[in-house]
């Protein structure tokens, strides 16, 4: 039986009253069945816009600190990667919300959304404090209604007046579904002014983002990557194996063959690796679940992995890596003060600036090719192995609470300091390393 993590506990398709509870508001604000028509009818209005809106959004977080730093490396630049990810995800919550099919599926999903900003979400270290999510709502509804004006103030006022008060009301309730998860607010915030964003680069961004959503990505070819020999992979079993920097996970389950990108569409996490019960396998790191066969997202259907074709032939397994027509997007944002490659002194992959790791903070770097994570306590710093002795789980990727790094993985504990296991399933300790401080940048040592 598969031990699960407290985050798989804590990680849930939404709150069993979802569907009731959007009722309820439904009922409150005065979104009615005729509202529901009339976003129906203007689905395909909004669909058009979703690029410019996510982008503008998009652009509104990058201008400002508070919520740009949610997107940064250690370094201070963007992570293009992490950024498009959010914009997948904003994409498909927008699309699913504009085909105006409210059931119990997607409240309990709509649920879980405002959860997942919340330590109540897979993820504790993640808190979005409400303020932003509710300045989210906000920004989009008063997008979604001048993309409306825009189209049919000329040609339909009739069903402009009727999408208005129907997306009025609709985002009305979807804000309290998103924020009833919040209690108080316990993060504060310094006022920064914002900053001029290049807002070209982010609707590129989108618009691709946008287009691969609806399976828009064209393909030159494929090219043919041999796995292994079919007697590898056993019936049950499943290979791992990395193509021009894709991780692709090969799986041999219930007669089939299925090769799947093992990267979690919530935090890149090795959904591969995770326990696989039935045909759903769940994402280690934050208990993300999907369907194998067809690498569908349990909580949104409209998320998928990519998957790639799988062929046996002459006794080897085979898969078929896609090559996109597309050239490479390149994305780059520049910000005054930000830490770049100019302003930043050249480090070696074991070194890192203590100013980027704040107290109960972990980090992950290097030291002769091992991962070691890096620790503060309290402003002393310390450093063990990042692969948990169990199953090598990333100890970077856990939650340090006070002393002791809790695995994100099976939950194993240890403490920073001297490595001790404080409880299972792991029983080895770990590795330990020296952190030296000099002149504001640490050093990890053996």
């Amino acid at each position: 039986m598969t031990t699960q993590s407290p985050a798989h506990e804590r990680f849930k398709r939404g709150a069993a009253d979802a569907g009731q509870y959007f009722n309820y508001m439904a009922d409150f604000v005065g979104f009615t069945d005729e509202d529901r028509q009339a976003v129906n009818e203007t689905r395909f209005i909004i669909e058009k816009h979703i690029p410019a809106i996510v982008a503008r959004f998009y652009t509104q977080l990058m201008r400002y600190p508070a919520t740009r730093k949610f997107f940064l490396k250690p370094d201070g630049t963007v992570d293009q990667e992490y950024l498009q990810l959010r914009m997948q995800h904003q994409v498909s919550f927008w699309r699913r919300t504009a085909s105006a099919e409210f059931n119990e599926d997607y409240a309990r999903f709509t649920d879980y959304v405002g959860r997942a900003h919340t330590s109540q979400g897979a993820d504790p270290k993640i808190y979005i404090p409400a303020r932003y999510v509710i300045g989210m709502v906000g920004f989009v509804q008063h997008n979604i209604l001048a993309a409306l004006n825009a189209e049919l103030a000329e040609i339909d006022p009739e069903l402009l007046g009727r999408a208005t008060k129907a997306w009025s009301s609709l985002l009305v309730v979807l804000l309290e579904m998103l924020s009833r998860a919040y209690s108080q607010e316990h993060q504060g915030e310094k006022f920064t002014m914002p900053e001029e964003i290049d807002h070209q680069a982010l609707m590129d961004l989108s618009t691709e983002t946008y287009e691969r959503s609806l399976g828009m990505a064209r393909e030159i070819h494929t090219k043919t990557v041999v796995v292994g020999p079919e007697s590898e992979i056993p019936e049950g079993e499943r290979k791992i194996i990395q193509v021009d920097g894709l991780s692709i996970g090969v799986f041999h389950h219930k007669g089939g063959w299925y090769a799947l990108h093992n990267s979690c569409l919530h935090r890149g996490g090795p959904v591969c690796a995770g326990p696989l019960e039935g045909d759903t396998i769940t994402c280690p790191w934050h208990g993300y679940q999907y369907n194998l066969p067809d690498g569908r997202l349990l909580l949104d259907q409209e998320a998928t992995l990519p998957m790639y074709p799988v062929e046996i032939v002459d006794g080897l397994v085979q898969i078929k890596v896609p090559i996109l027509m597309r050239d490479p997007f390149d994305f780059k944002l520049e910000f005054e003060g930000a830490v770049t490659e100019a302003s930043q002194p050249d480090l070696e992959e074991n070194e890192f600036p203590v100013s980027e790791l704040e107290p109960g903070q972990v980090k992950l770097v290097h030291l002769e090719g091992a991962r070691v994570a890096v620790y503060n306590l309290d402003g002393e710093f310390y450093a063990t192995q990042d692969e948990c002795t169990h199953v090598k789980g990333p100890l970077s990727e856990g939650e340090l609470q006070g002393d002791q790094i809790i695995c994100p993985w099976h939950a194993s504990c240890f403490d920073v300091r001297d490595g001790s296991v404080k409880c299972g399933p792991a029983k080895r300790p770990l590795k330990t390393y020296r952190v030296v401080v000099s002149g504001g940048i640490g050093r990890v040592e053996r």
